[in-house]
């Protein structure tokens, strides 16, 4: 088999494309990309079904945190969890207990966001509080909630819809609903 001058050149052609695409992708590349990327995912432990428990100045629980799984990544000291609860205790009152599908803690455990659907609950004597969300930010310290998504407070007698909401915990619950609220009362 005999190759013709031109079948060269069309290989050496090909070849010189494949060799100037490789380097235009390498040049394009963001070079703190790869390596940034690479120093974000590096796992420092990782745990299953664990219960964190946070105790007052008297030596009382505060607040628990339990999840299915918990990944703390070392360089960005972020700590992800799967199907996370938090309970915020209160004294002389039940807890308001806090779910959600997914969790990141930011570092030092400045906010932790709740991501995916958001379950708030408490029971009362009367019955229960059910505060339904997406996608809150959680601030620990000052124990207060916030979120952009819709919202709909069940309370028993009361349901109020909106869109975003801003949760204060401590010392009394008080929320504020940002927009588009509605509200439906039920007199007995």
């Amino acid at each position: 088999m005999t190759v013709s001058t031109r079948q060269i050149s069309a290989y050496l052609a090909l070849g010189l494309i494949a060799v100037a695409s490789a380097w235009l992708a390498d040049k394009l590349t963001p070079a703190e990309e790869n390596g940034a990327r690479q120093e974000r995912s590096v796992v420092d432990y990782y745990s299953k079904n664990i219960t964190r428990t946070v105790l007052s100045a008297e030596g009382k629980p505060s607040q628990t945190l339990d999840a299915e799984t918990m990944t703390h990544y070392k360089n960005d000291d972020r700590t992800e969890m799967e199907k996370p609860v938090m309970t915020l205790f209160q004294e002389g009152k039940e807890p308001w207990v806090i779910r959600s599908e997914t969790a990141t803690a930011l570092s030092g455990g400045t906010a932790v966001l709740m991501n995916g659907n958001v379950l708030i609950t408490r029971q009362t004597t009367d019955g229960e509080i059910r505060i339904i969300t997406r996608n809150v930010k959680y601030d620990p310290k000052a124990e207060f909630a916030e979120t952009a998504e819709d919202v709909i407070i069940r309370a028993p007698q009361d349901e109020t819809h909106g869109t975003g909401m801003r949760v204060h915990f401590k010392p009394l619950l008080n929320f504020t609903i940002l927009s588009d609220v509605r509200r439906k009362h039920e007199m007995r």
